[in-house]
């Protein structure tokens, strides 16, 4: 692994790809990879439990989480994911999340970013 990669850290701007599944071998639940892009750490209320799951992580790693469907506002709080077509009779999803880019963040990203988590105060407004 290249040691020169930059970790996921404060501040910094983290694109990732999103793929959702039924079972950990069987993603789908997503047609292809869901690009998603956000500003690491620019909440209000510190960092979301997703977050903490990918500090410290480099370009190209990646981690797979088992998530009950009823979670998933609390596991992103203030983080706007994209939509997941998840059916009503699904009541967990297997979510594979490989970091695809860490790069310092522009200084007007990271001002829209914690005005937007701001505004949700202790929960997700879906801005």
């Amino acid at each position: 692994m290249n040691e020169n990669l930059q970790a996921v850290g404060p501040l910094k701007n983290i694109s990732l790809l999103l793929e959702a599944g039924t079972g950990p071998d069987k993603m789908d639940l997503t047609f292809e990879p869901i690009p998603f892009e956000f500003i690491f750490g620019a909440g209000s209320q510190g960092l979301s439990p997703f977050e903490f799951q990918l500090a410290d992580k480099k370009e190209g790693d990646g981690l797979s989480l088992h998530i009950r469907v009823e979670e998933l506002s609390d596991l992103f709080q203030h983080l706007l994911i994209p939509s997941l077509a998840i059916p009503e009779s699904i009541s967990a999803i297997h979510l594979n999340v490989k970091i695809v880019k860490v790069s310092q963040a522009d200084p007007k990203e990271v001002i829209k970013a914690m005005a937007e988590a701001a505004g949700c105060q202790d929960h997700c407004c879906g801005h």
